[in-house]
C-alpha cells in the first residue's frame, strides 16, 4: 500500500464523503491543516478541517442539494459546517488574508479559488499540507520533508508571519511541546523579535497557549527552546536561566531544575500532562533568585522562596485571566511543595484536614517531582516523603475524616445539649473536631457527644 493510499484509508469515511460530493459540484476540497498534518506523522487527528474554492454560499447550494444538514453561522469567515451521523466538518473557503493591523486578526479575509492563495497564509510548513478525498498531498512549503527532519518552520518570511499575527508565536513553541520538533533558526530568531507584541494578544489566548505547552510532552524542551518568549509573559524565567544556587543539594541552575521537575510529572498520551501540577512545577522555585542569599562559607540559601514563588504565581495566572480556582490551587501547590510533615499519623491528619485530599494527592506527585530532579545528596529527603506518604496512605484508606463537616455530630446534636443556636455551635464543632484530630476520642456520636460535653462543663 503506497503512502497516499494509507493517507487515504486514515480519512474517515463521513470526511471523505463530504470532500467528493463537493469535488463533484466542480469544485475543490481538501483536508487540511492539524489533521492532514497528523495523517502524514502517522497520528489519527482529533478533528478534520476542509479547505475548498467553492465559496460560502456555493457550499450552501451544494450541501441543500445533497441533503447534508449543515449550519452557517461563520460564513462571513468562509466557513459553513456540515453536520453528519459520524461528525461535524468545517468547510473553509480558500482565502487570502488582509493586513493585520492588530498582530491578531486580519483587518480583512479575500476568498480565493486556489490553493496556493491559500497556503500562503499559514503559519507553518507543517500545517500547509492539502490532501484530496484519495489521500494525494499537496505540499507546496515542503512540509513533509519538514515533518521528516522534526522541524517547525514558518512559511515564507519569518519575519511576515510573526508581525501579522503575535499568536503564532506561542503556537510555535506549543508545537515544539506537543511534537518535540526543534524550530528553525530563522524562525526562532523572527519569534524572538516579535515576542514583545504579545501584549498585543488577549489574555484568555495567551494562557490556553501557555497551559498547552506546560502540558505537552516535550514540555521542557519548548521553554528551553522558547525562554526568551516565555520571558515576556513570566519575566522571572529569565532571571532564573543560568542562576548558580550554590548548593550542594543542587547540581543544576534554577531553570534547569525547574524543568527537570516540569520532566516528571507524569504525562499521559490521552490526557497530557495535568495543568496544574504542570504549571506548578514551572512556578515553584521561580522565586529562588529573589530572595538568594550567601553565607560566609559561599553556600547559597534560599529562604522563604515557596511564598515567594506563589506570589510570583499568582500574579502571573491572575494576569492573564485564568480561572480563581485554576490560581489558587496552582498557587497553593508552589507554597506548599517544600513542606514535609514528619511522619506522625497525628501531625499528618492535622496537615490533611487544612487542604482537599485533591491537593495533598497532587502535592504528593509535586514532590516526588522535586526530589527527583535535586543532586544525589538532595534526592535522599525521598525517604522522608515516602515515609510521610506511607501515613496519608493509611489515613486515606482508614475511615477518617477530614473536616468538621464529615463528623458524625452536627449543630443539631450540640443544640440537643442546650447550647443556643448561634455562633457558638459552630466553635464548639470545631473543638470536637480538633480534639478528634488529637486522638482524644473517635468519630463516634458517642464519644464526640461525650467530648462536646466535656468542653462545654470545661
Amino acid at each position: 500500500m503506497s503512502n497516499n493510499d494509507v493517507a487515504s484509508h486514515r480519512i474517515p469515511g463521513y470526511v471523505s464523503e463530504i470532500m467528493r460530493i463537493i469535488d463533484k459540484a466542480g469544485y475543490k476540497a481538501y483536508v487540511v491543516g492539524g489533521a492532514a498534518r497528523d495523517i502524514v506523522l502517522g497520528r489519527i487527528p482529533h478533528d478534520y478541517d476542509v479547505a475548498t474554492s467553492a465559496k460560502p454560499d456555493e457550499v450552501v447550494a451544494v450541501f441543500e442539494r445533497s441533503g447534508i444538514h449543515y449550519y452557517d453561522n461563520a460564513a462571513k469567515h468562509g466557513t459553513v459546517t456540515a453536520v453528519t451521523g459520524s461528525g461535524d466538518v468545517e468547510v473553509t473557503t480558500f482565502r487570502e488574508d488582509g493586513e493585520y493591523s492588530d498582530q491578531r486578526r486580519p483587518d480583512q479575509v479575500v476568498f480565493k479559488t486556489t490553493i496556493d492563495d491559500d497556503v500562503k497564509r499559514r503559519d507553518f510548513t507543517i500545517n500547509a499540507m492539502y490532501m484530496n478525498a484519495d489521500g494525494d498531498i499537496c505540499d507546496p512549503e515542503g512540509g513533509v520533508t519538514d515533518c521528516r527532519r522534526k522541524l517547525i518552520r514558518a512559511v515564507g518570511d519569518p519575519d511576515v508571519r510573526f508581525g501579522e499575527d503575535a499568536l503564532r508565536i506561542l503556537r510555535g513553541i506549543r508545537f515544539c511541546s506537543s511534537l518535540g520538533f526543534e524550530i528553525e533558526a530563522d524562525t526562532l530568531s523572527a519569534m524572538e523579535k516579535h515576542a514583545e507584541d504579545l501584549g498585543k494578544i488577549s489574555e484568555e489566548r495567551i494562557a490556553s497557549e501557555l497551559t498547552r505547552i506546560v502540558s505537552g510532552r516535550y514540555a521542557p524542551k519548548a521553554v528551553r527552546t522558547g525562554w526568551k518568549i516565555l520571558s515576556v509573559i513570566i519575566p522571572e524565567i529569565a532571571q532564573c536561566r543560568g542562576f548558580d544556587q550554590r548548593s550542594n543539594f543542587h547540581d543544576r541552575d534554577v531553570l534547569e531544575h525547574i524543568l527537570d521537575v516540569l520532566e516528571q510529572i507524569p504525562f499521559s498520551e490521552e490526557n497530557g500532562r495535568d495543568p496544574e501540577l504542570a504549571m506548578a512545577a514551572l512556578f515553584h522555585d521561580i522565586g529562588k533568585p529573589v530572595c538568594f542569599k550567601v553565607d560566609e562559607f559561599g553556600t547559597g540559601h534560599m529562604k522563604g522562596h515557596p511564598v515567594i514563588s506563589a506570589g510570583i504565581s499568582e500574579r502571573v495566572l491572575t494576569d492573564l485571566k485564568f480561572p480563581k480556582q485554576f490560581v489558587s490551587n496552582v498557587s497553593l501547590l508552589v507554597m506548599l511543595h517544600d513542606t514535609y510533615i514528619k511522619p506522625d499519623r497525628i501531625e499528618i491528619h492535622k496537615f490533611m484536614s487544612k487542604y482537599p485530599i485533591e491537593i495533598i494527592d497532587k502535592l504528593r506527585i509535586l514532590q516526588r517531582a522535586d526530589i527527583l530532579a535535586h543532586s544525589a545528596l538532595g534526592q535522599k529527603r525521598m525517604s522522608r516523603l515516602e515515609a510521610m506518604n506511607e501515613v496519608i496512605d493509611e489515613l486515606k484508606s482508614s475511615d477518617a475524616v477530614f473536616s468538621v463537616k464529615d463528623l458524625d455530630i452536627d449543630g443539631n446534636d450540640i443544640i440537643a445539649l442546650g447550647v443556643k443556636p448561634g455562633p457558638q455551635i459552630g466553635e464548639l464543632l470545631e473543638k470536637v473536631f480538633e480534639c478528634y484530630l488529637n486522638e482524644r476520642c473517635s468519630n463516634s456520636k458517642i464519644d464526640l457527644i461525650n467530648q462536646a460535653k466535656k468542653l462545654l462543663s470545661d
